[in-house]
């Protein structure tokens, strides 16, 4: 496995996994899969050149993603926000979203100013949440009906861990 930040060569990899993503998990992502669908290719390729994503790669095949932002302003630029973890299925398992979650981790530590990464987790996502967990992530809140689905809602587990 071979764990790399993408660039705009990887952008076409990334926007596919990302939308079958989107589509098999729907309650585990703020973002649609309708909406970013139909979003012009060039959204994708300026995401991965602004936020840093992480992609994990088996056998040249991209496998897994995980992003992370830094806010600009001021205020809250001592804050990282991981989003967008999603490895393939027949990936899971193996070590991919573990290796994903370490490297941001790692990475982010070496970002001068970084002081803490947060993320949220769709409630009822036992092995997400679990992952984090062991990573080192602790929750320190949570958000009812953060999301809707048609007539359903789900609540988000807001976590962080210090660097």
């Amino acid at each position: 496995m071979d764990i790399r930040q993408l660039g705009d060569a990887d952008a076409a990899d990334y926007r596919e996994l990302r939308l079958r993503g989107l589509r098999e998990h729907p309650e585990a992502f703020t973002s649609s899969h309708e909406e970013e669908r139909d979003k012009p290719f060039e959204w994708t390729v300026s995401r991965v050149k602004a936020d840093m994503v992480l992609g994990a790669y088996v056998d040249r095949r991209l496998v897994g993603v995980l992003g992370m932002s830094i806010e600009p302003r001021a205020k809250i630029r001592h804050k990282g926000h991981v989003f967008g973890m999603y490895v393939a299925p027949e990936h899971a398992g193996r070590g991919v979203g573990r290796a994903l979650v370490a490297e941001c981790i790692a990475r982010a530590k070496r970002i001068p100013g970084l002081e803490l990464l947060q993320l949220t987790v769709t409630e009822g996502n036992v092995r997400a949440k679990s992952l984090y967990e062991k990573a080192g992530f602790r929750p320190f809140g949570l958000e009812r009906n953060a999301l809707k689905l048609g007539a359903r809602y789900f609540d988000k587990c807001h976590m962080s861990l210090d660097l």
